[in-house]
């Protein structure tokens, strides 16, 4: 399901959307936007990696957040 809720943003809800999100932020430098906790939360994508059959993204200053995790994401342009 895709959620147009700005210009330059998509909202996805599910597990391979949120993974091509995070994995475009990080390979173009940019920002993402995740839902986590019930909030959406802005983040520097620095890398995604899989340790332990587990996906995490890793933010700046080597923060880790288990990609399962998150409900949603989206991307930030600009």
């Amino acid at each position: 399901m895709v959620d147009e809720s700005g210009p330059g943003s998509s909202e996805v809800d599910f597990r391979c959307g949120i993974l091509d999100v995070l994995e475009a932020a990080a390979l173009h430098q940019r920002h993402a936007e995740i839902h986590v906790d019930g909030r959406w939360r802005r983040i520097r994508v620095i890398d995604v990696a899989t340790d332990h059959g587990e996906d995490w993204v890793i933010l700046d200053g080597d923060e880790r957040l288990a990609v399962g995790r998150i409900e949603k994401a989206r991307s930030v342009s600009g």
